[in-house]
């Protein structure tokens, strides 16, 4: 490990994933590519970070085709994806080695990037760096807080509806929902995710999606209506809260539709938009990127409650750079609970 000035002549081997060709539908280890590359240079304004912990988002998917939500990868580079890791090498003024980052380090043991694109985090007692790719993390922790808070306006004696809730993003919100005297309703897939919806997330009531009709237990779980509906998954449950918000000042917070994201070029809208004006309620989407200067209010609360316990994230960890398409396919065939990553 070391520091240098202009160029730095250095061998690291990286074994990295790649897109080996388009997806057709749902992906399939055969999209995917592995291999071995030896990084031999750090230029100026640079550093190698080895990879600690990668979050697993349902945005990776949308990196996969051409019609993409996110910047298209092109065949044979590797698959992008945030996490955090540790300073091996720099030629950098601004990070050193040893120094933790979280950034766009990619499916890859050994990432060589701009300084620029790093950003220097510090790890404390009881917040360790894997955190920074979970409850602190921009696609998870942070997402949670500017969609509820932020953007949803969540309120005392809110009705709060949750769909993808045992997910990492899903279980941030019921928890801080909770904290803020909401109901919270969590719909998940499975009663082991329902149970931890209840059990360990605090939740008021978990529905099944997988198991039950979904439609009518919302009615039955809100009979007075949904103040705030928190979708990560859009579809039919999207509907479904559509057709039972609140009379008067509802708010539909779009952070994601990881049921539509297989069928970019056609997706599905709601049927029942015409909710919002009967029932006087809005539906707004958000880009977390646009409340950075939000970004230190939750990442002070976040830590706070991390610190003292108050907040839960279990992490299912797939061990091994190899395995990142199998924690892909996790992601859409709901095989984890909480928050998913790789550790390569």
């Amino acid at each position: 490990m070391s520091s240098c000035a202009r160029s730095c002549a250095i061998t690291i081997q990286n074994r990295r994933v790649f897109i080996k060709q388009r997806p057709d539908g749902m992906p399939t280890i055969d999209d995917f590519g592995v291999e071995d590359e030896t990084i031999d240079d750090v230029p100026a304004g640079h550093i190698v970070a080895k990879v600690d912990t990668l979050s697993m988002d349902a945005w990776i998917r949308t990196t996969l085709n051409d019609e993409g939500m996110h910047r298209t990868g092109e065949i044979g580079t590797t698959i992008r994806a945030l996490g955090v890791g540790q300073v091996v090498e720099s030629n950098s003024d601004n990070l050193a080695v040893g120094d933790w980052v979280y950034g766009p380090l990619s499916a890859q043991t050994h990432a060589l990037l701009p300084e620029a694109a790093a950003t220097k985090i510090v790890p404390e007692d009881g917040i360790p760096p894997s955190a920074f790719a979970g409850p602190l993390g921009i696609t998870t922790g942070l997402t949670a807080w500017v969609g509820l808070i932020a953007v949803g306006e969540v309120q005392d004696k809110d009705v709060v509806i949750v769909s993808g809730a045992a997910g990492a993003v899903g279980s941030i919100v019921v928890q801080l929902a909770k904290m803020r005297g909401a109901t919270v309703i969590g719909i998940a897939g499975g009663p082991d995710k329902c149970k931890y919806l209840t059990d360990q997330l605090g939740a008021d009531i978990a529905i099944d999606y997988k198991n039950s009709d979904v439609a009518a237990e919302i009615k039955k779980a809100a009979p007075d209506g949904i103040d705030v509906f928190f979708d990560n998954v859009g579809g039919e449950i999207l509907d479904n809260v559509l057709d039972n918000l609140a009379v008067s000042g509802a708010r539909v917070v779009i952070c994601g539709a990881i049921s539509q994201y297989q069928h970019l070029a056609d997706v599905r809208g709601p049927k029942l938009y015409l909710r919002l004006a009967e029932r006087n309620a809005s539906m707004r989407g958000f880009v977390v990127s646009h409340y950075a200067d939000q970004y230190p209010q939750a990442m002070t609360e976040i830590s706070d409650l991390l610190r003292t316990g108050k907040l839960v994230l279990p992490e299912h960890v797939v061990e091994g750079i190899d395995g990142f398409p199998e924690a892909l396919f996790m992601l859409f065939n709901g095989a984890h609970l909480g928050n998913l990553v790789v550790r390569p």
